[in-house]
């Protein structure tokens, strides 16, 4: 590897890497050399030790970079020490085996916003890299389409509910954010989450580092202050209504948990079966709820199944439950998913009461499907922080054992953008108990004529990268829903690589910015 392929292939690599390239370590100790920072002679060995690290980071401040902090070095990097002039003589080899310094704090990965337009096209590239290396198209994005099976964290699934129960115990693990009396930051960003139906205050400037090919964005952060729950929400056009396509398909799953637990609080979703009016099949409701998420069509498809959660309850109803949920009064959700109802007439049943618990609808009022960013984000956050809300800020009706089979099933999304930020950003070996649920969403728009990615995400886990100032893990909390719009133009299958790797950028720079505390 040369510093030259770095700057014209948009290549990024990571310390390890530079750590064991040695023809690239002595290129690099060379311009170091060049800028005074660095010794000659011998000692351009490409073997990396306490004097190349220290004269790295010395470079890096001289230059406002922060690659030793992000531990990937790219084009910003590459061209900044270019600058200093040397002559490119073949130096003689050295120890066949250089033996990289262990840097065990993975907190030095984690970035800070300096040379953030810099540093977001630099992901784009890495991201964008391995969408063109997997061949994928519109059919099938690297992203989007990942899948559970290789994640990381499927393993983790059946513990998220436990999870989402517990909250910092003040001792070993701290929320991210500390009292007004306590030593450290203020906490007016943070207000007590708001009552059902109530919008909370949204700061419109604090989402600005996004791309601009983000059109909508909302974002939640949870903190505690005590045993109360406080929130900071940050948007881009969050209220503004619009197609989030297949992000919605939680709603009608939620409200029909409401439906039943309402009526009969003690009946669990993961005992009941959804049967069609006279028909002969039924299924279990968490291998449909399931469907809905991986796209596995072991039971129907996506959009049927969806479809059919929707039937619960008259378009009308529906909407107006979403509005009453959010307190967006002009948002519309009578739409459909493209196909027919998996049930069009469908019950739900519990097994061990051998009751029938809901009953399909009538099948009237039908419409658009147009609701924000700070919808989706604020009905996922009730359902992840149903434990940790107060009584009237809760999903009404809805119980926590009811709401984790549905938990359960988000946690199985094919998009796995948070996945990738997690790994991206070095957090994985640094971070414990995590919860990833999410809902995916892309579609193109003929009338509109744009392509467009959806991505609704809800992420929590205990960070021991940056520890407070008495040694205690932090509790990362949030959520999130972002849109990306473009219009079409060209080649269909590039756009929607780049959409996905664009999607992927973002997931990444706003949970950058989360652990390092910049977004409040």
């Amino acid at each position: 590897m040369r510093l030259e392929e770095i700057l014209e292939k948009h290549i990024m690599v990571d310390l390890d890497t530079v750590q064991s390239d040695r023809e690239l370590l002595k290129q690099i100790q060379r311009h170091l050399n060049a800028a005074g920072l660095y010794p000659g002679g011998d000692s351009i060995d490409g073997l990396y030790g306490p004097v190349t690290k220290g004269a790295l980071v010395s470079f890096c401040k001289q230059e406002n970079l922060n690659n030793m902090k992000t531990r990937w070095f790219g084009r910003s990097f590459a061209g900044a020490l270019k600058k200093y002039k040397v002559e490119e003589a073949i130096a003689e080899e050295g120890a066949d085996n250089a033996t990289p310094e262990n840097i065990e704090d993975n907190s030095d990965r984690i970035v800070s916003a300096e040379n953030v337009s810099d540093e977001d096209n630099e992901l784009f590239h890495i991201f964008l890299s391995a969408e063109d290396k997997e061949k994928h198209g519109a059919e099938k994005l690297a992203f989007l389409d990942k899948g559970i099976e290789k994640s990381r964290y499927k393993e983790d699934i059946d513990s998220y509910p436990k999870r989402l129960e517990q909250k910092p115990d003040g001792k070993e693990i701290v929320s991210a954010l500390k009292s007004k009396d306590g030593d450290a930051k203020d906490s007016d960003a943070f207000e007590p989450y708001p009552h059902v139906g109530v919008i909370p205050k949204i700061d419109n400037k604090g989402l600005d580092f996004l791309h601009k090919d983000v059109e909508n964005a909302c974002v939640c952060i949870g903190s505690f202050v005590g045993d109360e729950l406080g929130a900071s929400w940050l948007g881009r056009k969050a209220l503004d209504n619009d197609q989030y396509w297949s992000s919605t398909k939680i709603l009608g799953i939620i409200n029909l948990i409401g439906q039943a637990n309402r009526k009969y609080p003690n009946s669990r979703m993961e005992n009941c079966i959804v049967r069609g009016n006279g028909e002969a099949e039924s299924f279990s409701f968490e291998d449909l709820a399931e469907d809905v998420m991986t796209y596995g069509q072991k039971i129907g498809t996506s959009n049927s199944i969806a479809a059919m959660f929707k039937r619960f309850e008259t378009y009308y109803g529906l909407e107006d439950w979403t509005r009453k949920m959010t307190g967006n009064n002009t948002l519309e959700f009578r739409g459909m998913y493209g196909d027919s109802p998996f049930f069009n007439w469908p019950q739900l049943f519990d097994t061990r009461s051998q009751h029938t618990l809901v009953k399909g609808a009538p099948e009237i009022g039908r419409g658009s499907n147009n609701l924000s960013a700070y919808d989706l984000t604020r009905v996922l956050s009730m359902l992840a922080w149903h434990c940790y809300l107060p009584k009237a800020a809760r999903l009404p009706g809805c119980q926590w054992h009811s709401l984790q089979t549905l938990v359960r099933a988000m946690g199985k999304d094919t998009a796995r953008y948070a996945d990738v930020a997690i790994d991206q950003l070095g957090l994985n070996k640094a971070i414990a108990s995590p919860v990833i649920l999410s809902k995916l969403g892309f579609g193109i728009s003929d009338s509109r004529g744009s392509i467009e990615l959806t991505y609704t995400a809800f992420i929590q886990f205990i960070d021991s990268s940056s520890k407070s100032e008495k040694g205690q893990s932090k509790l990362r909390t949030l959520a999130m829903t972002l849109r990306i719009a473009k219009q079409l133009a060209g080649d269909v299958n590039a756009q929607a690589r780049e959409v996905d790797a664009r999607m992927a950028t973002e997931v990444t720079q706003i949970l950058r910015r989360v652990v390092s505390e910049e977004l409040v």
